[in-house]
């Protein structure tokens, strides 16, 4: 793929939602023709094709290695670099502290805290992500604001909808607009597919793709209610699923646990008695530490627990009182290119409410 049309679609497609579509593969040997064709037309939605691809006919076979010789392709083209936000303190915070501070957390998670209450019928959950998300073109390198608006029913079979506006808002951290403009480069085409979309259990590249939804088995990264459901409550056991679960993916086996669990928490559709295990499941991983005592993710404040490894670092970020993920970031622990060691690198922020209808939004 040449340099320039590598880059456009590096600059399409965040490292959170690539890695949500791909999961959607699963574990080699248990590829489904449907689950594969929805990553891959997500996939090229995503970078910028008009239309979804054609519903795939039914196959006699599978052949997984056709298959995942795409994807590995498909990623090495796709998967892109980080960016800088700001740059924050390093934390000497013991390990042991982290653990403790994080199972308090856990303890104090409440289903009826305001965020977690069960919805009735009619009721809508209201998810609220604000993300900034990297772009790179040729060297040029900034954070493109993400806003994203879901609506999940109580009967999640039943129609969700999602909002999705990149808003045209950048923050450069390498090159600058001058001159990307200056060499012809797309900065002000969104990339990230926007609009509006309604489908049956949130399956809204399988309508696109005219596909039926309500069918997939789910993953960490794009969890269905029956998924959720299967995850033990019992640390130990969920401990050990994760670890086997995250074997041999990432750069680091600590640190792909920690994004695992950041992954599903994403989604704010976690109960609170699973992420309440979450986090004493995740207190339980070497190198877990508290990089932040007081973290300020888009005005919310919490406590901030990272894991660095290979120049990088990812936090989950909580609040301390209700035990409510608030969201995540990333970091570059060790410098490159043109951006500082200590440079947050991306973020997510995650609000949750309970609305009274489909599209509605939480008041006060």
């Amino acid at each position: 793929m040449p340099d320039q049309e590598h880059d456009n679609v590096r600059a399409m497609w965040s490292e959170d939602e690539l890695d949500g579509a791909l999961a959607a593969l699963g574990p080699e040997d248990e590829y489904d023709d449907r689950v594969f064709h929805r990553a891959k037309s997500e996939l090229l939605l995503a970078a910028g094709a008009k239309e979804p691809l054609p519903a795939p006919e039914p196959a006699p076979t599978r052949r997984p290695t056709r298959r995942w010789a795409w994807a590995v392709g498909f990623v090495a083209a796709a998967v892109a670099s980080v960016l800088v936000v700001q740059t924050v303190q390093f934390s000497d915070t013991i390990p042991d502290a982290a653990a403790d501070q994080l199972n308090l957390a856990a303890d104090r998670v409440d289903a009826v805290d305001g965020f977690d209450e069960p919805l009735q019928p009619g009721q809508y959950r209201y998810i609220a992500t604000h993300a900034w998300w990297m772009a790179t073109m040729n060297r040029n390198s900034y954070l493109a604001e993400n806003v994203l608006e879901t609506w999940v029913p109580a009967d999640q079979s039943q129609e969700w909808l999602l909002r999705r506006d990149v808003t045209g808002k950048r923050k450069w951290v390498a090159g600058s607009e001058e001159q990307a403009r200056a060499d012809g480069l797309p900065i002000d085409e969104p990339g990230w597919p926007e609009g509006e979309w309604q489908a049956p259990c949130g399956d809204f590249f399988e309508v696109e793709a005219g596909n039926d939804p309500c069918r997939q088995k789910g993953s960490w990264q794009v969890p269905t209610e029956k998924f959720l459901a299967a995850l033990p409550r019992d640390v130990d056991k969920l401990y050990d699923r994760l670890r086997g679960e995250t074997r041999d993916h990432g750069n680091d086996a600590d640190l792909e646990m920690l994004v695992y669990v950041a992954d599903v928490l994403r989604t704010g559709l976690v109960p609170p008695d699973l992420r309440a295990a979450l986090y004493r499941t995740l207190a339980k991983v070497d190198g877990l530490q508290i990089t932040e005592q007081v973290a300020n993710l888009d005005g919310r404040k919490g406590t901030a627990y990272g894991i660095s490894a290979k120049g990088q670092r990812h936090d989950v970020i909580v609040d301390p009182e209700t035990g409510q993920f608030i969201g995540e970031r990333e970091l570059a622990e060790q410098a490159f290119d043109d951006i500082p060691a200590g440079t947050i690198t991306q973020y997510t922020s995650v609000a949750t409410a309970v609305v009274p209808g489909m599209g509605s939004k939480p008041t006060g």
